[in-house]
């Protein structure tokens, strides 16, 4: 239980008959919404996780990562890596567009998740801090980067190494190489992420980034 915050006067003008001016106005925390929809549990209860990637695009391995750790965590901040990084080979998609796959892929899913844009920093010293400093608190970090995984430790965070799934097929990389290809693609990603591909033309995008890359005309 918790009391309510007295905000002025006009709590007082309107308390109930009978009840003391001075008295504090409490609620069972069952009937707080915000209780009910994690069953019964306060906030100060709950654990969130933090997942970072750069989800270019966001694949059924990343979608079997965010499924394993929310037998862990209650909530999940999934921060968009390489944020500022966008129409090249390695991060075709905006962070918009991949909130927007991450966003839809997860829509049925009961876990809470926040997608943040995280830009990149070329200061290993402060990237935990950077990183802090534009995601919600979190109590522990997943993750395999051997290097994020440092980083994180040093600066006190726990961290927990996220599950692989059929990493030699369900990676950014094979996704974007049969796209470039005209590949099988779309079996590797959730059907949201196809729906969002289809929306930003981006099978073409990636076809003329990656023939300018190779002509070497990229940087005209």
């Amino acid at each position: 239980m918790r009391p309510i915050a007295d905000t002025g006067p006009i709590d007082r003008l309107r308390a109930p008959i009978g009840l003391p001016e001075n008295r504090s106005t409490v609620r069972s925390s069952q009937s707080d919404p915000a209780t009910l929809k994690h069953g019964g549990r306060t906030s100060l209860d709950m654990t969130r996780g933090f997942y970072i990637g750069r989800f270019q695009p966001f694949h059924n391995g990343h979608l079997s990562v965010v499924e394993q750790i929310a037998d862990d965590v209650d909530e999940l901040v999934l921060g968009i890596g390489s944020a500022d990084d966008s129409h090249t080979v390695r991060n075709p998609f905006t962070a918009g567009e991949r909130i927007m796959m991450i966003t839809k892929s997860l829509v049925d899913t009961d876990l809470v998740t926040y997608a943040v844009p995280i830009e990149d920093l070329e200061r290993n010293s402060v990237w935990v801090s950077h990183v802090q400093s534009m995601s919600p608190d979190f109590d522990v970090a997943y993750s395999n980067n051997p290097l994020v995984i440092q980083l994180f430790r040093e600066a006190g965070v726990e961290v927990r190494q996220s599950p692989m799934f059929n990493r030699e097929v369900l990676a950014g990389t094979e996704v974007r190489e049969r796209m470039v290809d005209d590949g099988d693609w779309e079996p590797l990603v959730p059907e949201a992420v196809v729906d969002v591909v289809d929306e930003i033309d981006g099978i073409e995008r990636i076809g003329m980034i990656s023939d300018n890359d190779s002509d070497g005309d990229w940087a005209a």
